[in-house]
């Protein structure tokens, strides 16, 4: 009995002793991708904003300048980066010279705004009601403005990439630029299912006739006591081609 107990206590110390089975550990590739969209998401809350107000300064300086082409390429460069979540990834611009570093991948980006010419972020509004976060990259909006510093003869399609959650009627839209209005009701099926779900909806069609340079874009959005429309960017791309 004695030598039975012995050997169950020794099976029992040895049992405890055993470790259990180690976590499976996540691949490295899943957490730097976990990484990256937090990463992402707090460079673009803090980029969009100073490249706002960078953008602004561009634009005044362009103005006055005698050479406005180097400043005209740097607004382009700078709205390419704002319309693309105002993050530049300095890890993958020097990818060609390092070269072998997994990189997760990018955001998927709306067709629309990689197409755009031109995006107008809450913060860049000359004005904007209600009045926006300094810090934010997204604003519920039913009156703002933008000064368009130079936009080439042609013909645009004009586009917000908005949330709608509190979408329960129609919602009147109208854009008005160069002496032309375009109106469109975002209809209650337009909605979003929360804050963070973003969609496109393409306001109309301007057609241009000349260059215009300096000319203010306003754009008015249902009730102004009552803003529902949470806007990311008002997006000016060339018309899509007839399928």
């Amino acid at each position: 009995m004695c030598i039975a107990l012995g050997v169950i206590f020794a099976c029992g110390r040895l049992s405890a002793q055993t470790p259990a089975a180690a976590a499976p550990v996540a691949p490295a590739v899943t957490r730097l991708q976990q990484m990256e969209s937090i990463y992402q998401k707090e460079l673009s809350a803090r980029h969009i904003p100073l490249l706002g107000k960078y953008l602004v300064e561009l634009q005044r300086q362009a103005a006055t300048a005698t050479d406005k082409a180097p400043y005209e390429a740097e607004i382009a460069r700078v709205q390419q980066i704002i319309s693309s979540g105002g993050v530049v990834d300095l890890i993958a611009a020097q990818q060609p010279q390092t070269g072998t570093m997994p990189m997760p991948p990018a955001p998927a980006v709306p067709p629309e705004r990689k197409q755009a010419l031109i995006a107008l972020a809450p913060a860049l509004a000359d004005t904007v009601t209600p009045p926006a976060a300094p810090d934010s990259a997204t604003a519920p909006v039913s009156e703002a403005e933008w000064r368009i510093e130079r936009i080439a003869a042609g013909t645009y399609d004009v586009l917000l990439h908005y949330s709608c959650p509190d979408l329960n009627a129609p919602l009147p839209v109208a854009v008005e630029f160069a002496g032309q209005s375009l109106e469109k009701t975002l209809e209650a099926d337009r909605g979003t299912k929360d804050e963070q779900t973003f969609r496109i909806f393409r306001v109309g069609s301007l057609t241009l006739t000349g260059d215009q340079r300096g000319e203010t874009l306003r754009l008015v959005v249902g009730d102004k006591s009552s803003p529902k429309l949470i806007l990311k960017n008002l997006l000016i791309t060339k018309p899509r081609p007839a399928n």
